[in-house]
């Protein structure tokens, strides 16, 4: 392979000596070491390099300035930035300005390694996908790929700037942080910043991190070796290792504790992940996405979440907006929705009357896209008839019997029935439902509103949702 050429931009020689001599005795690479941001530009402008290793803090130019000056050239060329854990901010403010990653002072010799290796590797897997590109031949993973990436539908502005952004950031190993509701697709995103990586045909693995408690979620993150722990009757490979060179999604990150936080910090820190029961250090190249429906940076000042974490993991940060704040999205949604069904279960082609479409806007869609696409799969099964009556649409409780040829749709739940005509378990459960929704769906702020605990509120919908399931099936 040829050799990479590596510049290291470095004001103290002791240091720079240090990381000179480590690599080049540990890799073939082609070094040439300066201490000052001012030298590297002049040799940046007669000389090809593959990577930029800088400090930050360096008199005359920084390597903010440094970097600002190789992303107006046309050249590729990977940054990768030296800093103090006091200025780990403003470095993360370098990633979105176009840095590959950077590495924490003081460091050890072999997370620089990794780090260096890893951007090297990404930066051949970029030139061959600029290459694939160029040419009149696409590789029919690409393609798979590329119809992937259009999953996202939506005709929103907001989020087609969101989608154009991803696009420009997918190229870089930033750590990229999703927040939103529950059912907005934010897998979906982090899916298409995988494909538009250099590492789209690489694995793609998503965890919860919410359905498992800390010791199994650390033994599927990490791995585990035969006989670490009792039921451990052979070794494990872990999430990490089996997404080596590709992407991880670590979905709901919120939930972890701050035990298992700790744990994954310093695989981050370190570029290297040990089995549980092990004691081989193996090295890891991969981009870690993390997804949450909580704000993350509040749930961090209460003191759930760990800061360094925090600032590791939201590099770059993406707020997916709810549904109801994307009415042009929703009725394209529907319709998608139904002619996916309507394939699916071999049903006649339905359409949407007015009143169907007026209900679909001003529904408040608490479940977001998910909670849509069931509506309008249930909509499909229930209704055999040109138009979907809205009922069909919102009712939770939606009960349908065959008399000949013809559906007659009940619904359980009259939308003007007062107070006087309900039981109280009805009264209760609308005062709920309706607290919930002017509460945008977050439970905690319901549960205050109402007086009542967080657990007894969760107790209570469960009731509710097995109740109309049961109604469901009569």
């Amino acid at each position: 392979m040829k050799k990479k050429h590596i510049l290291l931009v470095e004001d103290d020689v002791s240091l720079r000596f240090a990381i000179e001599a480590f690599l080049t005795g540990q890799h073939d690479y082609n070094i040439k070491s300066v201490g000052s941001a001012v030298q590297a530009k002049e040799l940046i402008e007669k000389e090809n390099y593959d990577l930029i290793l800088s400090d930050i803090k360096m008199p005359d130019m920084d390597g903010y300035e440094l970097l600002d000056y190789v992303n107006s050239l046309d050249k590729d060329i990977m940054f990768v930035i030296m800093t103090a854990y006091g200025t780990i901010e403003e470095a993360i403010k370098a990633m979105k300005n176009g840095a590959y990653d950077f590495v924490v002072k003081p460091f050890q010799l072999s997370t620089l390694e990794h780090v260096l290796s890893a951007a090297l590797q990404d930066h051949e897997a970029r030139k061959t996908q600029v290459a694939n590109k160029n040419s009149k031949t696409q590789n029919r993973a690409t393609k798979d790929n590329a119809k992937k990436s259009q999953a996202f539908i939506t005709n929103n502005q907001t989020m087609n700037g969101l989608i154009e952004n991803l696009k420009r950031v997918a190229t870089s190993k930033a750590t990229v942080l999703i927040q939103g509701e529950s059912g907005t697709g934010k897998e979906v995103l982090a899916h298409m910043i995988h494909d538009f990586s250099p590492r789209g045909l690489k694995p793609f693995i998503a965890i919860n991190c919410a359905a498992l408690p800390d010791n199994l979620l650390e033994s599927e993150l990490f791995g585990h070796e035969k006989g670490s722990f009792t039921g451990a009757i052979q070794r494990q490979i872990g999430k990490f290792e089996l997404s080596d060179g590709g992407t991880i999604l670590l979905d709901e990150i919120s939930e972890m504790s701050l035990n298992m936080q700790t744990k994954l910090l310093r695989v981050l820190q370190e570029c290297e992940v040990y089995r549980v029961g092990g004691n081989k250090a193996i090295p890891m190249n991969l981009r870690v996405i993390a997804s949450t429906n909580r704000d993350l940076y509040s749930y961090m000042k209460e003191g759930n979440f760990r800061e360094d974490l925090y600032y590791r993991i939201n590099v770059i940060p993406i707020f997916v907006p709810p549904l109801r704040e994307r009415g042009e999205d929703v009725i394209m949604l529907s319709e998608y929705f139904i002619d996916e069904f309507t394939l699916l279960h071999n049903r006649p082609r339905l359409k949407l009357d007015e009143l169907a479409r007026y209900k679909i806007m001003n529904y408040p869609w608490h479940g977001n896209v998910r909670e849509l696409r069931n509506s309008m799969e249930r909509a499909v099964l229930v209704g055999n008839f040109e138009q979907i009556v809205n009922e069909e649409l919102i009712s939770k409780d939606v009960l349908v019997s065959n008399k000949g040829n013809q559906n007659t749709t009940v619904t359980t739940e009259p939308a003007m029935a007062s107070s006087a005509d309900m039981t109280l378990d009805e009264v209760e459960k609308r005062v709920i439902y309706e607290t919930l929704r002017r509460c945008d769906g977050n439970r905690t702020r319901t549960a205050e509103k109402l007086g009542i605990s967080l657990r007894t509120l969760r107790n209570k919908l469960k009731a509710f949702k097995l109740e109309e399931e049961a109604m469901m099936q009569r």
